[in-house]
């Protein structure tokens, strides 16, 4: 027998091939199986469950960490045996769901919510069973199915399991929104974002660099996981990179083996069925950044068409050299920046700093137990440096390495003390110096122009006296009437009447 297939009456597995390129490539749950399965869900409570599962697989840990924290979120849900089921430490054979097989694990039955067109379940609260609507659904998409193999989901040592889950994405979500310090940038920011969820339209984000930017789109994508996806695209410059970022993000195969051909039909096709929001973080990068283009912004024109006349919603999170960039790209290849600037709703430029409020109460929640004293030198810091909440994080960063941890409840105001005058301090002199040298030296070379002397005193020269007034004589007869007459004597000549 073949062990290279997983058998029909097992857990679905994606693709049912445990050693099909599309699994072996992944470290999460295929988004391409989860669109296909989100396609039959008509409620949109359950699409987002799934979607937001299928997000956490991609996340450190994977579905592993999921069980884990469901384990130690809901120990009363589980039978006396349940966590050895749970985590596949049980061998013996059980029926789950109406067919005969191994005990799933918590992982495995994860998987199996996320990708099995046969298993339903219902939201907590839901008062209309949907049921053979949905069956319907998935005979059409999967003719080999029939009214038989659909089961409702659930884990025979696990109570409940579809409202713990349920129950675990709330608990997660309340624990993001208390962790995370909400400026009134990152307010603007949030709501751009809700816009464009809600709206299926484009919007820009552009703010200059270390306010925060990231770090609040980043919130808000994890308390929308199963509405969206957080996108870098941290310097890459050519298309085959980026559209490799932007399917690692949905959970699709991008090994170096994947063309950017197949890359991106599998992108379309995964964002075309699910409306999946892209949030893209330093999306100047979608430009060419040489000073001098060639061709159109090919980039661009694809989130136009592909991403936008699809009705899928994004978010370009940017700095003012998206403006440069795409002004430059009219101006040199003669690229039709209107067609990009209708599809955008809203361009949203970003307050240039935040105030010293913002900023303390970010540092409060950094050094969650720090004083007021120690609060007010990382703020004024971050002041002083003109560099933000980014100060804020270099300063944390300076004291994790001193305490050797990544708790910095223990944190006291020597530590950003020294973090502050000993390392932060000396390293912006060394930079700021390193950089007015670097300008100075790459001056070109003026010309040295000559010394100005001072001016030389002209010696006194006595005055000349002028010359003694020509006695006058009487005109000659009938010279004074040729002259009246504008006549010239044959012996006047040109020079003596100028002279005259």
């Amino acid at each position: 027998m073949s062990t290279r297939r997983q058998e029909t009456p097992g857990p679905l597995s994606q693709n049912r091939y445990m050693s099909s390129p599309e699994f072996a490539e992944l470290h999460g749950v295929s988004g391409m199986a989860v669109s296909a399965r989100a396609a039959i869900l008509l409620h949109a409570s359950k699409r987002n469950l799934i979607w937001f599962i299928q997000g956490l697989s991609l996340a450190e840990g994977g579905l592993k960490r999921v069980a884990k924290e469901l384990v130690e979120m809901f120990p009363k849900r589980l039978t006396s045996d349940g966590l050895n089921y749970a985590f596949g430490r049980s061998v013996r054979d059980e029926y789950l769901g109406g067919y005969h097989s191994n005990v799933f694990s918590l992982e495995q039955f994860l998987v199996d919510l996320c990708v099995n067109p046969r298993i339903h379940f219902a939201i907590p609260g839901e008062e209309v069973d949907v049921s053979d609507i949905e069956s319907d659904s998935a005979i059409e998409q999967n003719p080999d199915l029939s009214k038989g193999d659909f089961k409702q989901a659930n884990l025979f040592y696990f109570r409940d399991i579809i409202g713990a889950l349920f129950e675990y994405k709330a608990r997660r979500d309340a624990k993001i929104r208390e962790n995370f310090q909400l400026t009134t940038i990152g307010k603007k920011i949030w709501e751009s974002l809700e816009y464009s969820l809600a709206s299926r339209g484009m919007v820009v984000l552009d703010g200059l660099e270390g306010r925060g930017k990231t770090e609040a789109v980043k919130a808000w994508c994890e308390l929308h996981l199963g509405l969206a996806r957080f996108v870098s695209l941290k310097g890459i410059t050519n298309k085959t990179t980026a559209f490799r970022e932007i399917a690692k993000a949905l959970g699709i195969a991008s090994t170096y083996t994947r063309t950017v051909i197949q890359m991106q039909s599998r992108i379309e096709d995964v964002l075309k069925r699910s409306k999946i929001m892209l949030v893209v973080d330093e999306a100047h990068f979608v430009f060419n950044q040489s000073r001098r283009m060639y061709s159109r912004p090919e980039l661009v024109d694809w989130i136009d068409t592909a991403i936008c006349n699809q009705g899928v919603p994004i978010a370009l999170v940017t700095t003012p050299q998206f403006i440069v960039c795409m002004t430059r790209a009219a101006d040199q290849v003669e690229w039709n920046y209107r067609q990009f600037r209708r599809r955008v709703k809203r361009w949203e430029k970003l307050p240039a700093a935040n105030s010293e409020e913002d900023i303390k109460a970010v540092a409060r929640n950094v050094f969650k137990k720090a004083g007021a004293l120690t609060i007010s030198k990382i703020a004024g810091y971050a002041l002083v440096s003109k560099r933000d909440l980014s100060a804020i994080g270099d300063v944390a960063s300076e004291v994790r390495a001193m305490l050797g941890t990544d708790d910095l409840s223990g944190a006291t105001l020597d530590h950003v003390h020294r973090a502050i005058v000993d390392f932060l301090l000396p390293s912006d002199k060394t930079f700021l110096e390193g950089m007015a040298a670097a300008r100075n030296t790459g001056r070109k070379s003026r010309p040295k122009l000559a010394p100005v002397l001072p001016e030389a005193t002209e010696p006194e020269v006595e005055p000349v006296p002028a010359p003694a007034a020509r006695p006058e004589f009487p005109p000659a007869r009938g010279r004074g009437v040729l002259i009246a007459h504008g006549s010239r004597p044959r012996a006047t000549s040109e020079a003596s009447l100028i002279e005259a």
